[in-house]
């Protein structure tokens, strides 16, 4: 008999023959400061939920169902075979770990080969969320030829052969505001500079110099001198976004060079209000501060508590793409409150920095300073930033009681109706020209700080599998039980289709297992770091190997969720995973009422309706409800919900696919699949799964090697807007989306001179848009 291990060799090794291209996902994420507010840091606290009782909801207890017949078969096969395994699990990992690497290495001997696959194959990026590229192939054509040379000086962007000397010197002259340290050399990419020069996803060029301020006046500094130097700016947070707007383009035919200048060091953030609010500079991350405020106070939460929070994103990028769309009660990421620079140019010809001050913050607005005095809000704020990194009491500040600003609105609250309104509008995108010009700003102001509500934890939560036999079923759930009444808004509510659970279910289970156990915290950021520099490896095999080895081995770990979720995920097409919380106003019991009416008035109907004595209910015609009766089970399932970009990434790779994506939000009375063209390629597969609540879709589709994907994109983007619906809904335009002309005005109001990122949205490149 063949033993399982040779099988796998043989396996990796056919495998390895094809390697194709895949952009290697390099990611900043630098740690936090200890932030001691009072006498001692903050530290990380873990906050369980309580557990809820266990209960079934009435008339939708299927959760005992058998497993079709092919399922248990399949199930007492992986038995049968691992009873006949002898192998301890370090010697399986070692040997699959020799074949993997066997096999590409022999597959990668035919280089030519492998750059022609390469070239012809599109991958998703496999971040932990999902976007798309819809309104330009020239960033991904351009990443492609770049990835194929090996010489990194092999083509001079144009600024780079028109340098001033003023241009030349001004790393030296950044150099003196910052420190020799904290200035790199951005026209080559190094494993120290990769990482601001090339995008998560696309997005790869130089830069004159990359440029890390340590306080709030050297940022201001900066970028007075780098215009001064005739350069422009690339205002950069943690590098984490999707559509290539915060790294250069090495195709630009503006002579202008850019400066990256990243904010990333300037991590502190401190609570006001009473913990009502927190204000944090540019450079602190979503995770610090969810970590900061649940062990600041218990009983509140940041606005960003799960997704891409191990990624560590700033809270100055979630502003500026108006991003976040887990939390029904909270919306997206929004703020009037704000410090912030605009350039605009004298009557002398001469460069201004504007610094606009909305924070609204006792003792930092701009009335509490004497003009000429040579103080201002930046450096009071520096000093109280420095004195919360050093650990020293502060009393904690305050909104401005007779300040508009300190009134203004620091989260969108009016989100809460605005979701529950059932219209052809959306609820949220990122062409979104309302409120305070940081918002949705995408790089064309530089942020320096934000003031930031803090939530209501539940005291109590409830949350459910709830599987549809149809999506007109799975429509009117939302409608009339999610959305019917904007004081009883569950916690969150995501959709997840057939396709989404056989994809997750294949290829994602080791990625569960490592959310589930390590949590979102700095550990799996880290293991994530360690497989996008494998990923960047100068090898032809090195950007699928760590996809490759999730694949094969993902079928030798047990299902990642509990069998009762994974019955329901087999045998019905459409799931939501509901959470609901108990806030102290009965909105819990209400909206458990709702569940509970709605469920039984469906299943009798059906029952009654049914023509097959029973027969034929399960996955068919009756709501299915499985609630998650401790901590770990609800910890499993958001894992299982958010690795599915990813484990679509590794499908795509182990199954030799194509893979695309794409984020776009539907109408709020809508919500069934765009229809594919008829002249469409068909996809092998297409997994959908969204934020049901506000109808933002991530999609991904699956093609078989040679389609024209980048065809199959703007055809689909075509049939989203044929449906009244917008893109991109989260993520950005970047340099793929071409913005309508509202937003593009609005940014060239915001930076007349396009100094500030140009060329994003689809404006031009050069000096005042010419």
């Amino acid at each position: 008999m063949t033993s399982p291990t040779h099988l796998l060799g043989r396996r990796l090794t056919l495998l390895g023959r094809h390697p194709a291209h895949l952009v290697s996902l390099r990611l900043t994420s630098s740690s936090s400061s200890s932030l001691m507010f009072s006498s001692s840091a903050a530290t990380s606290a873990a906050k369980a939920s309580s557990a809820s009782a266990a209960a079934t909801v009435a008339s939708a207890t299927h959760t005992n169902a058998n497993p079709s017949n092919s399922n248990a078969n399949h199930n007492q096969s992986h038995s049968h075979s691992n009873r006949r395994i002898s192998l301890r699990p370090s010697t399986v990992a070692a040997l699959a770990s020799a074949s993997l690497l066997s096999g590409y290495c022999l597959g990668s001997r035919h280089s030519s080969d492998i750059r022609a696959i390469q070239t012809n194959r599109a991958l998703p990026s496999g971040e932990f969320r999902g976007c798309c590229s819809c309104d330009s192939s020239s960033d991904r054509k351009k990443d492609e030829e770049d990835d194929d040379d090996d010489d990194e000086a092999e083509t001079q962007a144009p600024w780079e052969r028109t340098l001033t000397d003023r241009q030349r010197e001004l790393p030296a002259q950044l150099s003196k505001i910052v420190g020799g340290e904290h200035v790199l050399d951005g026209t080559r990419h190094t494993s120290e500079t990769s990482a601001f020069l090339k995008g998560a996803r696309l997005g790869r060029g130089r830069a004159l110099c990359v440029v890390r301020p340590g306080s709030l006046r050297e940022a201001v500094d900066c970028l007075k001198v780098i215009v001064d130097a005739g350069c422009v700016v690339l205002p950069q947070g943690a590098n984490t976004g999707l559509t290539g707007g915060s790294v250069p383009r090495n195709d630009s035919p503006d002579n202008r060079p850019p400066v990256i200048l990243s904010l990333r060091r300037l991590t502190t953030h401190f609570p006001i209000d009473d913990g009502r609010r927190v204000l944090c500079l540019a450079g602190c991350g979503i995770s610090t501060l969810a970590s900061s405020v649940s062990t600041w106070f218990p009983d509140r939460e940041s606005h960003s508590i799960l997704g891409s929070t191990f990624l560590n994103p700033t809270t100055a990028a979630g502003v500026a793409f108006g991003s976040g769309g887990v939390y029904l009660r909270k919306g997206p990421a929004r703020t009037d409150r704000a410090l912030y620079c605009k350039v605009s140019r004298n009557k002398f010809g001469e460069h201004e920095i504007h610094v606009v001050n909305t924070l609204g913050v006792e003792g930092l607005e701009d009335s509490d300073f004497r003009e000429h005095s040579g103080e201002d809000a930046i450096g009071a704020l520096d000093i109280y930033a420095r004195d919360v990194q050093r650990g020293y009491r502060r009393v904690m500040a305050k909104s401005s009681a007779d300040s508009p600003f300190g009134k203004a609105k620091s989260s969108d609250s009016e989100y809460q109706t605005k979701v529950c309104e059932c219209t052809g509008d959306v609820s949220r995108y990122n062409a979104d020209t309302s409120g305070e010009d940081c918002n949705r700003s995408e790089g064309k102001v530089l942020i320096l700080a934000t003031v930031h509500d803090t939530f209501r934890a539940p005291t109590k939560k409830r949350v459910f599998w709830i599987s549809f036999p149809d999506m007109e079923t799975t429509l009117n759930f939302r409608r009339e039980v999610c959305l019917r009444d904007p004081k009883d808004l569950p916690i969150s509510c995501e959709y997840l289709d057939r396709d989404s659970i056989d994809i997750i279910d294949r290829s994602g289970r080791i990625l569960t297992y490592m959310i589930r156990f390590l949590g979102m915290g700095d550990l799996v950021g880290y293991l994530w770091k360690v497989k996008c520099m494998i990923e960047g490896m100068p090898f032809a095999w090195a950007p699928l190997i760590c996809d490759k080895t999730l694949h094969v081995l993902n079928d030798w770990v047990p299902a990642a969720i509990p069998s009762k979720f994974m019955k329901a995920g087999r045998q019905w097409d459409h799931h939501a995973i509901v959470a609901v919380g108990d806030f102290g106003d009965g909105s819990l019991d209400r909206f458990m009422e709702r569940l509970d009416a709605f469920v039984k008035s469906y299943n009798d109907e059906a029952v009654a309706n049914d023509n097959d004595d029973g027969d034929n209910m399960v996955g068919k015609k009756i709501i299915s409800v499985v609630e998650a009766e401790s901590e770990s089970e609800v910890t499993a399932l958001n894992a299982f919900r958010f690795v599915a970009a990813t484990a679509f990434k590794v499908f795509c790779v182990g199954e030799d696919l194509q893979g695309v994506s794409v984020d776009y939000a539907l109408p709020k009375n809508g919500g069934r699949s765009p229809p594919l063209k008829d002249s469409a390629a068909t996809p092998v597969k297409r997994m959908r799964y969204s934020h049901f609540g506000c109808n933002v879709v991530h999609e991904d589709l699956a093609y078989a090697l040679g389609v024209d994907t980048h065809s199959e994109k703007m055809a689909l983007k075509h049939s989203v807007e044929d449906e009244g619906g917008k893109l991109p809904a989260e993520h950005g335009h970047g340099t793929e989306y071409n913005a309508p002309d509202d937003t593009k005005k609005r940014w060239m109001s915001m930076d007349p001179l396009n100094v500030m990122n140009p060329g994003v949205g689809g404006l031009s490149s050069f000096e005042k848009y010419a």
